[in-house]
Protein backbone atom coordinates (compact mmCIF):
# COMPACT_ATOMS: atom_id res chain seq x y z
CA UNK A 1 0.00 0.00 0.00
CA UNK A 2 1.34 3.40 -0.94
CA UNK A 3 0.70 6.80 0.52
CA UNK A 4 0.68 8.52 -2.81
CA UNK A 5 -2.12 8.56 -5.29
CA UNK A 6 -0.92 6.78 -8.36
CA UNK A 7 -1.39 9.04 -11.26
CA UNK A 8 0.90 9.80 -14.10
CA UNK A 9 3.00 12.91 -13.97
CA UNK A 10 2.02 15.15 -16.84
CA UNK A 11 4.74 17.24 -18.33
CA UNK A 12 3.34 20.05 -20.39
CA UNK A 13 6.12 22.02 -21.89
CA UNK A 14 3.82 24.82 -23.01
CA UNK A 15 2.67 25.81 -19.50
CA UNK A 16 5.92 25.14 -17.61
CA UNK A 17 3.90 23.55 -14.80
CA UNK A 18 5.03 20.29 -13.26
CA UNK A 19 2.45 18.34 -11.33
CA UNK A 20 3.51 16.45 -8.18
CA UNK A 21 1.75 13.51 -6.62
CA UNK A 22 -0.52 14.30 -3.64
CA UNK A 23 0.54 12.62 -0.40
CA UNK A 24 -2.09 11.92 2.26
CA UNK A 25 -1.28 10.52 5.69
CA UNK A 26 -3.51 9.66 8.60
CA UNK A 27 -2.52 10.36 12.20
CA UNK A 28 -1.59 7.34 14.28
CA UNK A 29 -3.97 8.25 17.15
CA UNK A 30 -6.80 10.69 17.82
CA UNK A 31 -5.77 14.25 18.76
CA UNK A 32 -5.93 15.31 22.43
CA UNK A 33 -9.06 17.23 23.44
CA UNK A 34 -8.74 21.01 23.34
CA UNK A 35 -9.90 21.29 26.94
CA UNK A 36 -10.39 19.05 29.92
CA UNK A 37 -13.82 18.69 31.44
CA UNK A 38 -14.36 20.66 34.64
CA UNK A 39 -14.95 17.50 36.63
CA UNK A 40 -11.39 16.37 35.87
CA UNK A 41 -9.79 19.51 37.29
CA UNK A 42 -12.05 20.57 40.19
CA UNK A 43 -12.56 18.41 43.25
CA UNK A 44 -15.73 19.11 45.20
CA UNK A 45 -16.13 18.26 48.89
CA UNK A 46 -18.00 15.12 49.74
CA UNK A 47 -21.68 15.48 50.42
CA UNK A 48 -24.49 17.54 48.91
CA UNK A 49 -23.68 20.91 47.35
CA UNK A 50 -25.64 23.75 48.96
CA UNK A 51 -27.93 25.75 46.73
CA UNK A 52 -28.53 29.49 46.83
CA UNK A 53 -32.03 28.90 48.12
CA UNK A 54 -30.63 26.94 51.05
CA UNK A 55 -28.50 29.87 52.25
CA UNK A 56 -29.74 31.59 55.39
CA UNK A 57 -30.10 35.37 54.86
CA UNK A 58 -28.19 37.60 57.23
CA UNK A 59 -30.40 39.46 59.67
CA UNK A 60 -30.78 43.15 58.95
CA UNK A 61 -29.78 45.41 61.83
CA UNK A 62 -32.65 47.25 63.43
CA UNK A 63 -32.37 50.97 64.00
CA UNK A 64 -33.37 52.51 67.23
CA UNK A 65 -35.14 55.85 66.90
CA UNK A 66 -32.95 58.78 67.83
CA UNK A 67 -34.10 61.16 70.52
CA UNK A 68 -33.51 64.74 69.50
CA UNK A 69 -32.47 67.03 72.35
CA UNK A 70 -34.43 70.02 71.07
CA UNK A 71 -37.72 68.18 70.70
CA UNK A 72 -39.25 69.82 73.75
CA UNK A 73 -37.92 73.35 73.00
CA UNK A 74 -40.31 76.14 72.27
CA UNK A 75 -39.76 78.10 69.02
CA UNK A 76 -39.85 81.85 69.61
CA UNK A 77 -42.47 83.96 67.90
CA UNK A 78 -41.80 85.64 64.56
CA UNK A 79 -41.49 89.15 66.02
CA UNK A 80 -38.30 88.25 67.87
CA UNK A 81 -36.59 87.22 64.59
CA UNK A 82 -37.14 90.55 62.82
CA UNK A 83 -34.01 92.19 64.20
CA UNK A 84 -31.66 89.48 62.89
CA UNK A 85 -30.02 90.13 59.54
CA UNK A 86 -29.72 87.09 57.31
CA UNK A 87 -27.23 87.12 54.44
CA UNK A 88 -27.53 84.61 51.64
CA UNK A 89 -24.37 83.82 49.76
CA UNK A 90 -24.65 82.07 46.41
CA UNK A 91 -22.10 79.41 45.69
CA UNK A 92 -20.39 79.57 42.30
CA UNK A 93 -21.85 76.15 41.47
CA UNK A 94 -25.37 77.63 41.37
CA UNK A 95 -24.50 80.10 38.60
CA UNK A 96 -25.24 79.08 35.06
CA UNK A 97 -22.42 79.89 32.69
CA UNK A 98 -22.90 80.79 29.07
CA UNK A 99 -21.55 78.57 26.29
CA UNK A 100 -21.23 81.56 23.95
CA UNK A 101 -19.29 83.66 26.46
CA UNK A 102 -16.90 80.81 27.29
CA UNK A 103 -16.42 79.95 23.61
CA UNK A 104 -15.71 83.53 22.56
CA UNK A 105 -13.27 83.96 25.45
CA UNK A 106 -11.53 80.80 24.26
CA UNK A 107 -11.40 81.90 20.62
CA UNK A 108 -10.15 85.45 21.20
CA UNK A 109 -8.35 85.29 24.57
CA UNK A 110 -7.68 81.56 24.85
CA UNK A 111 -3.94 81.97 25.28
CA UNK A 112 -4.50 83.69 28.62
CA UNK A 113 -6.81 80.92 29.91
CA UNK A 114 -9.72 83.26 30.59
CA UNK A 115 -12.25 80.77 29.25
CA UNK A 116 -10.98 78.17 31.72
CA UNK A 117 -11.19 80.62 34.62
CA UNK A 118 -14.72 81.62 33.53
CA UNK A 119 -15.80 77.97 33.65
CA UNK A 120 -14.31 77.51 37.14
CA UNK A 121 -11.11 75.65 36.22
CA UNK A 122 -8.89 78.15 38.02
CA UNK A 123 -5.71 76.05 38.16
CA UNK A 124 -5.78 75.30 34.43
CA UNK A 125 -6.56 78.89 33.55
CA UNK A 126 -3.76 80.30 35.71
CA UNK A 127 -1.38 77.67 34.32
CA UNK A 128 -2.21 78.74 30.77
CA UNK A 129 -1.72 82.38 31.74
CA UNK A 130 1.68 81.63 33.33
CA UNK A 131 2.85 79.60 30.34
CA UNK A 132 1.76 82.38 27.98
CA UNK A 133 3.47 85.19 29.90
CA UNK A 134 6.56 83.55 31.39
CA UNK A 135 7.08 80.81 28.82
CA UNK A 136 6.41 83.24 25.99
CA UNK A 137 9.15 85.50 27.29
CA UNK A 138 11.75 82.74 27.46
CA UNK A 139 10.80 81.01 24.19
CA UNK A 140 10.44 84.24 22.19
CA UNK A 141 6.68 83.81 21.86
CA UNK A 142 6.53 80.15 20.84
CA UNK A 143 4.85 79.10 24.11
CA UNK A 144 2.35 81.94 23.76
CA UNK A 145 1.61 80.85 20.20
CA UNK A 146 1.07 77.26 21.35
CA UNK A 147 -1.23 78.39 24.16
CA UNK A 148 -3.11 80.59 21.71
CA UNK A 149 -3.74 77.68 19.37
CA UNK A 150 -4.76 75.47 22.29
CA UNK A 151 -7.18 78.10 23.61
CA UNK A 152 -8.59 78.69 20.11
CA UNK A 153 -9.24 74.95 19.69
CA UNK A 154 -10.87 74.74 23.12
CA UNK A 155 -13.04 77.75 22.30
CA UNK A 156 -14.27 76.08 19.13
CA UNK A 157 -14.95 72.87 21.04
CA UNK A 158 -16.93 74.74 23.69
CA UNK A 159 -19.01 76.42 20.99
CA UNK A 160 -19.68 73.26 19.00
CA UNK A 161 -19.94 70.37 21.49
CA UNK A 162 -23.22 69.91 23.34
CA UNK A 163 -22.33 66.79 25.34
CA UNK A 164 -19.30 65.69 27.28
CA UNK A 165 -16.36 67.44 28.85
CA UNK A 166 -16.55 70.73 26.97
CA UNK A 167 -20.30 71.15 27.56
CA UNK A 168 -19.96 71.42 31.36
CA UNK A 169 -18.33 73.78 33.81
CA UNK A 170 -16.04 72.80 36.69
CA UNK A 171 -19.01 71.98 38.92
CA UNK A 172 -20.62 69.61 36.41
CA UNK A 173 -23.46 71.90 35.30
CA UNK A 174 -24.38 72.13 31.63
CA UNK A 175 -23.54 75.37 29.89
CA UNK A 176 -26.44 77.54 28.78
CA UNK A 177 -26.87 79.06 25.37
Amino acid sequence: MTDAIDRPVVLDLDDDVFERPVVTRRPLHAPAPAYQPLSATVRYPAGPVPDLEDAVPEPTPTRTPRRWPWRGLRIPRRESWQGIRVSVQLRPSTWYRSRVAAGLLGVFLGAFGLHRMYLGHWKRGLTMLAITVVGGFFTLGLAALAMGMWGFAEGLLILSVHRGRYARDAYGKLLRG
